[in-house]
């Protein structure tokens, strides 16, 4: 029997809701689960001397740093995920989100992956990459950065995402 390939956005939204899941209930086995050997992670952010954090490779150094961002106890709001096809039968996904750690107020981050097919299977897939950011980190408090003000291009920028769907809800 053959299956179906399946589309982007299916696969981008049953991805994050099983990625998501795992991180909440057993972050010790994401890395396994969803990374292989060729694998790049990159949490953004500054490290302690206030230089970007570098990207973690394979399996084992995303675990060390999965673990070392103690996801205990973690919740996400999953506000928006987009997902189209790339490159060799992947599926680039983006999601808008919010995460909560150990109880800690909700932050907003935005997370990017690349899914590889994974063998011959339609609908099998790894994380060939991450990256992961928090919104603070990228625009700090915009609209004291504006002086309060917004430009003409930020009011289409925003109408243009209000007025699209969202496929995931």
């Amino acid at each position: 029997m053959v299956m179906e390939k399946p589309s982007p956005l299916l696969v981008g939204c049953e991805f994050v809701r099983q990625y998501y899941t795992l991180l909440n209930k057993a972050p010790d086995y994401l890395h396994s689960r969803f990374y292989g050997r060729s694998s790049s992670y990159v949490h953004g952010g500054l490290d302690g001397s206030g230089k970007p954090e570098e990207g973690m490779f394979g399996q084992a150094e995303i675990h060390k740093k999965v673990m070392s961002l103690q996801f205990g106890e973690c919740h996400t709001k999953i506000r928006r995920v987009d997902a189209h096809a790339t490159l060799g039968d992947g599926v680039v996904v983006q999601m808008m989100s919010e995460l909560s750690k150990s109880g800690r107020p909700m932050r907003r981050f935005m997370q990017m992956f690349v899914l590889v097919p994974e063998g011959y299977s339609v609908n099998k897939f790894y994380v060939h990459n991450d990256i992961f950011c928090y919104e603070e980190e990228v625009f700090g408090d915009s609209e004291a950065e504006l002086g309060g003000k917004t430009t003409e291009h930020t009011h289409v920028y925003m109408a243009d995402v209000l007025f699209r769907s969202n496929a995931c809800t």
